[in-house]
């Protein structure tokens, strides 16, 4: 899917000219950045960011030399990155959006995204500090964590005295072309202990359909 997504992204890059979006087209975007970043997407894409290293030795320091190694490259493993990748969650975003269609059915207008996230969601189906934590019993957010956790809106947040893990629907769009609404959601999941940060970016497909939510790493 990613490749597929990368194809589209660059055709539609280059022919545009990578003119600036109109600000009608971002009804389906929910984080206020990432809107921000979308109406003004040349500046965006081109928007120097700290140096993110992949595991040829090649250095991306933009989105659009991100969206090239990042198809073809897995990102050094080193704690600088792990920290700087964070930077790039909203290149993950644009190539998403740039590359997905905008329907009816996709507008981010549900404000009950944070409690879906934390009672529906598999932890298991995503990588991440929580996904061994997950049991056939308990392998959602609010099962794990009861106490620990704080849902609003489109964003839940779980908070313990040596860790910190949100999840954040950041837009809806119709990534797999079949009229559904898929959601696009951030991971932040930081020790506050010692060195670990993770950052990455999950698709959620048919978000509605779904009983039971799982995600896909992007």
């Amino acid at each position: 899917m990613k490749s597929v997504l990368l194809s589209s992204f660059l055709s539609i890059f280059y022919l545009s000219g990578c003119t600036s979006v109109s600000s009608n087209d971002n009804h389906n975007i929910l984080n206020e950045t990432l809107k921000s970043s979308y109406n003004d997407l040349e500046n965006s894409l081109n928007k120097g960011r700290s140096n993110l290293l992949f595991n040829n030795d090649e250095v991306a320091n933009n989105c659009n030399s991100y969206s090239l190694l990042n198809s073809k490259y897995e990102l050094d493993e080193s704690i600088y990155n792990q920290q700087v990748k964070s930077e790039y969650l909203i290149c993950d975003a644009l190539e998403i959006l740039i590359s997905s269609s905008v329907g009816a059915d996709n507008k981010a207008t549900d404000l009950t995204y944070g409690e879906a996230l934390s009672s529906k969601l598999d932890v298991r189906t995503f990588p991440s500090s929580l996904m061994r934590a997950g049991t056939e019993e308990a392998h959602t957010l609010n099962s794990i964590f009861p106490e620990q956790l704080k849902a609003s809106n489109n964003m839940v947040e779980v908070e313990t005295q040596d860790w910190a893990f949100t999840l954040e629907v950041v837009a809806s769009a119709n990534i797999n072309d079949n009229s559904l609404s898929d959601l696009i959601v951030w991971v932040l999941d930081e020790s506050k202990s010692g060195n670990y940060r993770g950052y990455s970016t999950l698709i959620i497909y048919d978000y509605k359909e779904q009983n039971q939510l799982k995600a896909t790493a992007y």
